[in-house]
């Protein structure tokens, strides 16, 4: 051991001198290397920037006024029709209760079929904003239950609780498309207005 010991320390020492040696000498020629600036760093900046400019065009909620229809980007339509006063039968839940009935359609123009059993539909109703509560019969049943193909269109009846005396009507829909794996939730739908 002792013996190892002085021949690893000579050894250290001529390695630590080459390498200091090395650092202190004066490169040649074939050693410098020049940087020159590129020009994409600019483009990739600009690029970047108007990706990002797109994304924040899309808003993450529009409202639109009853009979009237909003055109998602990737062109799949949704409309809320038909909106009609009733009461509720003696089988219906709840009950013999005043409600508006609608229609939701969707069009779908993406060119693939989308999953509308993920669509979420919520009712507030005068000028305090109460939240409504669903009402199911024959003609609501249970709203949407599976995909509209490309170039097609699904229709399907909703029902929220509107008492006589109050006439404003805000129906919420949020479409998410979970089956892409991104959780992708499209920009929410208001429509909104006065129910005669």
């Amino acid at each position: 051991m002792s013996t190892l010991k002085p021949a690893l320390t000579t050894t250290l020492s001529l390695t630590l001198m080459a390498l200091l040696s090395a650092c202190s000498s004066t490169p040649d020629d074939s050693q410098i290397v020049g940087l020159e600036p590129t020009q994409s760093d600019d483009a990739t900046v600009e690029e970047a920037a108007q990706e990002e400019t797109t994304e924040d065009e899309t808003p993450t909620s529009v409202e639109e006024e009853f009979g009237s229809e909003y055109v998602y980007a990737d062109d799949l339509t949704v409309r809320l029709t038909n909106l009609e006063r009733r009461v509720s039968g003696e089988w219906d839940m709840p009950e013999n209760t005043p409600y508006v009935y609608f229609d939701i359609q969707f069009e779908n123009g993406t060119g693939s079929p989308i999953d509308l059993s993920y669509l979420s539909v919520y009712c507030q109703i005068g000028e305090e904003g109460r939240t409504a509560e669903d009402v199911y019969t024959d003609a609501t049943g249970s709203g949407f239950t599976s995909a509209v193909m490309d170039g097609r269109t699904a229709t399907a009846g909703y029902g929220c609780a509107l008492p006589e005396d109050e006439s404003y009507l805000q129906v919420e829909l949020t479409l998410s498309d979970w089956e892409e794996m991104d959780d992708y939730v499209r920009e929410t739908v208001y429509f909104v207005g006065d129910v005669t």
